[in-house]
Parts: structure tokens; C-alpha cells; sequence
């Protein structure tokens, strides 16, 4: 483990004031490029090497699954493998940990599923469709937006409903009260319910707040600026007060007003504002020394943010010196644009001060990035456009990992529509419309009807042999889950006796 005087090595009396700050909640104001990961990371090192905190007393929260990464392996560096005991990951990550062992007291199996957002949207269509929605006049992703704005407020349905003020307002309230009725019965939730669930868990349950509350005496968030109301109020159930019996924890949260992008889904930077409102006896510090550019860069960023009305003050400055003026251009159009950037690469080039490839361009929507191809193609200018499909949303991983989500879990409505077809077994969605009714119709799941397919009114007796070999196949593959099979075999045997590997090597 890192020495105690290392870990305060080449930091700015600001950084260290944070690392070592000791006592009540903490807010650290970082500005871009002032050094905040490396403010946290030798935060948690300090903690348990001066401070000897157990690493399982620690949870510290970022925003991304990669940053979290990122953080324990930089801890890891500082204090060696007791790092691993520590809880670093998002919020959503956080609360399935805390769910897969409290869900059921919500009604909930530990095993439940989560929906993405295309899951998410086909249950919704779903539901609209059962309510004889005009989908053109009511669009599933409207209603999809508006359910998760609620949400993030932590309302749900019953809250929905009594805040209605208009006829739209109630439709989305039928929608969002069948959603949940119909994801219960999934035994499944959402990206949004992590949070929300998790929150009520710790709200109607004092024994399991306390077992959380007790065990994390130390909460670190990262990007506060971008919380939204749900996280927000996770934060203060799982820090506490000193009303419960339990000191509460020491609640240390980083991010900048100035940097916040997350407004459009809920963030409020209210939360960081009014940070010491809600916590009176916070000390805040502003890491305002920037590593990452030269002056002319940050003065031109301070004075355009400088307009922001609500921010906390604070003005970023560097010791690197002045650097190259910057340049601005203002095109007539998108294809002048491309043209410009495209010149300037090639007199970069010409001047030998770099290759394309050294090369990176911004842009605030994909849809920007076409004029820019278009231009860079005719230049013959080399480039690569960042991003595309990403390997967990290509069809065939989805259709694998939806198998092993059934198999997981057999109640879970949206995955078994989307490989009871996969590969075609002739069940079209004519059949499962008459599983569906006849489910509904008899109070029970999605999956019962199918194992029950053969007293559905209406369905082909074609199609009630092919959902029969259905669900013969997946009841035997869960045998496997039930005994505990190695991870790998119950992948192997779902690739070949679902016909998905032979589906794969035909078309290759």
C-alpha cells in the first residue's frame, strides 16, 4: 500500500485539501481538466491507508461503467488488491447489486430481468396496443419518455395519476399503470426502477437501510452535476442523518455546474448548487488549476461560460502558458464547414506539423457527421467515423443473451417474445396475439399461456405444436440453470439446441 505522504505527492494545495478533508460533507467544485479523478482516487487510497477504512465501508458512484473501471484500477495501484472489496460503479450498477438482494421484498425474484431501452419500448407498444391506441397519435416513445421523466422524479403510477391535469396526461397514466403491472409479471424491471426500487426498498424498510447504512461509511460521487432527483435522494437515504441511530455517512461529491449535459433526461444542477442547503455543515473546495490546456484556451471558455445565470463561480487557470490563439470561422453552411476543416487538415499536412489521423473532429448529433464524410471522400482525405454498433447490440448477441435472460428468468415477457421466432419456428405474431389474450384472460403470465398454448382459442394447431417444442426446449435448457451448470456449458447448449448456431454458420 501507498505510503500516506506519497499519496499527497504533486498535488495542488486544493487537491490535497480534498484528499485529506475529514469530518462533514464535502463538495468539490472541479473544473475541466483540474485533476478530479485524481482528486478521488488518492481520496479513497487516503482513506484507507491514513484513515484505515475498511475498503467494503467505501462506495463510490460514477457515471459510466468504463470510468468505474478506470477508478478501481487506479486504486488498485495505490493499495493493491484490497481494492476489490470496495463498491465502485454506477448508480444503476450499485442498486442491482442492492436489489438482487432485497427485490424480493418488493415481489420481485433476485433473479428478475432488466429491460434496456428497446425492451422497454416493445413491452410499451405492447401495452398501447391492448388499450387500442392509435400509434400515430400516440407515439410508444412519447409515453416511453414521459414514464421515465416520472421516474426520475420517483413517482409512480398511483403518483402519476392523482398529478394528472389533462386527457393526455391520463392516457400516459393508463399506459404507465398496465407497463408496471405487465413488467411485475415479467418478473422484470427497467433501467429507471433500479433506482426507484432501490429507493423504496430503503424507504419502507428500515432493517435493510440499516444493514446498508451501517456497512457504507463512506459515499463518494462523481459528476454530481448531472443527478437527477432519483439519485439525488438515493445519495441522502444511503448518507442518512443523524436522527436514525446511525451517524451518517461522510458524503464526499465532485462536479462542476459548468460541465452539466444531462438536463434533457432529468439532471438538475440544482443538486450541486444547493449543496450546502442540504447539507449546512459542508466545506467546498474549488480545484480551479487546469492540467489539460494552455490559457488562451480557458480564457475564451471562462468568458463564454462566464453568461451561464445559475453556476458557481469560479475561474480556471493554468501555468502552461499562453499556447497558439485560437481560430474561429463562421461558415455559410455545413458543406463550407467541411471544406474549411477539410483545408486546414491538408496545410497541416503540407506543413508537416501533422496526419489526418492526428487529427479530431466534434460535432453535436451523428447526423453532422455525413457532410463531413461527404467532403473528406472528395478530398480523398483518410477518416474514421468513432462509434457505430457497439458488440452487445448486434442482433445475434441480443438473441443469445435474450436466450439466457428466459433461462434466468421464465417469466420474462419481452425476451421470450423475441426468440420464440429465433430462429423461425413459424410462430408468427398473429399466434401470439391469442397467447396474449388468453393470458390476460385467465389472470396469468405470458409464460404459462405458452406452456398452456394448446387450450388458446383461435391458434393453429400448427403453431400450438411449434410453441409446445418451445417451451420443451427452453424447460430443459433451465434444468441446467436449476443444477448450477458452468455459465459456458448452458451457452453452448443454448447456441445449438435453439438452432442459433446453425442459424449463424448458414449465413456465414
Amino acid at each position: 500500500m501507498t505510503s500516506t505522504e506519497n499519496l499527497l505527492t504533486g498535488l495542488n494545495p486544493a487537491q490535497s485539501e480534498a484528499v485529506t478533508h475529514a469530518g462533514g460533507p464535502l463538495l468539490v467544485v472541479a473544473g475541466a481538466g483540474s485533476g478530479k479523478t485524481r482528486v478521488l482516487t488518492r481520496r479513497i487510497a487516503y482513506l484507507m491507508s491514513a484513515r484505515h477504512v475498511a475498503p467494503y465501508q467505501i462506495l463510490a458512484i460514477t457515471f459510466t461503467n468504463k470510468a468505474a473501471g478506470e477508478m478501481k484500477a487506479r486504486v488498485g495501484e495505490l493499495v493493491g488488491p484490497v481494492a476489490q472489496s470496495m463498491w465502485v460503479s454506477t448508480f444503476h450498477s450499485a442498486c442491482v447489486r442492492i436489489l438482487r438482494q432485497e427485490a424480493m421484498r418488493l415481489g420481485y425474484s433476485n433473479s428478475f430481468s432488466i429491460y434496456d431501452s428497446a425492451d422497454s419500448l416493445r413491452l410499451i407498444t405492447i401495452v398501447a396496443k391492448e388499450l387500442n391506441l392509435d400509434a400515430k397519435r400516440y407515439p410508444a416513445r412519447q409515453f416511453q419518455s414521459m414514464i421515465s421523466n416520472a421516474k426520475n422524479e420517483l413517482m409512480g403510477p398511483q403518483d402519476y395519476v392523482n398529478a394528472v391535469s389533462n386527457q393526455f396526461e391520463q392516457v400516459v397514466a393508463d399506459v404507465y399503470s398496465i407497463y408496471q403491472q405487465r413488467l411485475a409479471r415479467a418478473n422484470a424491471m427497467d433501467f429507471d426502477d433500479l433506482i426507484l426500487k432501490t429507493v423504496e426498498v430503503l424507504q419502507r424498510f428500515p432493517e435493510a437501510k440499516a444493514r446498508f447504512r451501517s456497512r457504507f461509511r463512506h459515499v463518494l460521487v462523481d459528476e454530481y452535476q448531472d443527478t437527477n432527483h432519483a439519485q439525488y435522494i438515493l445519495v441522502k437515504e444511503l448518507v442518512g442523518n443523524d436522527g436514525e441511530g446511525i451517524p451518517p455517512a461522510e458524503l464526499c461529491v465532485v462536479g462542476d455546474a459548468d460541465q452539466s449535459i444531462y438536463g434533457f433526461r432529468g439532471a438538475t444542477i440544482r443538486n450541486i448548487l444547493q449543496f450546502e442547503v442540504d447539507y449546512p455543515n459542508a466545506t467546498t473546495v474549488l480545484l480551479e488549476q487546469n492540467y489539460r490546456s494552455t490559457q488562451n484556451i480557458l480564457t475564451a471558455a471562462n468568458a463564454v461560460i462566464t453568461k451561464n445565470v445559475s453556476r458557481k463561480e469560479k475561474n480556471l487557470w493554468t501555468d502552461s502558458g499562453s499556447g497558439a490563439l485560437l481560430t474561429g470561422y463562421i461558415a455559410e453552411n455545413e458543406h463550407d464547414e467541411a471544406r474549411f476543416i477539410a483545408e486546414e487538415i491538408r496545410q497541416l499536412q503540407r506543413d508537416e506539423k501533422s496526419q489526418p489521423g492526428d487529427t479530431a473532429i466534434f460535432y453535436r448529433t451523428n447526423a453532422q457527421s455525413r457532410v463531413f464524410e461527404e467532403v473528406f471522400m472528395r478530398s480523398a482525405l483518410p477518416y474514421k467515423v468513432v462509434g457505430g454498433l457497439r458488440f452487445y447490440e448486434r442482433r445475434e448477441v441480443k438473441d443469445l443473451l435474450a436466450y439466457l435472460r428466459v433461462l434466468a428468468n421464465l417469466e420474462d415477457e419481452i425476451s421470450l417474445r423475441r426468440i420464440i421466432n429465433v430462429p423461425k419456428r413459424g410462430i408468427g405474431d398473429t399466434s401470439l396475439d391469442y397467447i396474449d389474450q388468453f393470458a390476460r384472460e385467465n389472470g396469468i403470465s405470458f409464460w404459462q399461456g405458452l406452456l398452456r398454448a394448446s387450450q388458446a382459442q383461435g391458434l393453429p394447431g400448427r403453431a400450438a405444436q411449434a410453441i409446445q417444442d418451445f417451451t420443451s426446449m427452453i424447460s430443459a435448457l433451465n434444468v441446467l440453470v436449476e443444477a448450477k451448470t458452468r455459465p459456458s456449458v448452458i451457452v453452448e447448449a443454448a447456441l445449438e439446441q435453439s438452432g442459433l448456431l446453425k442459424e449463424l454458420a448458414d449465413s456465414t
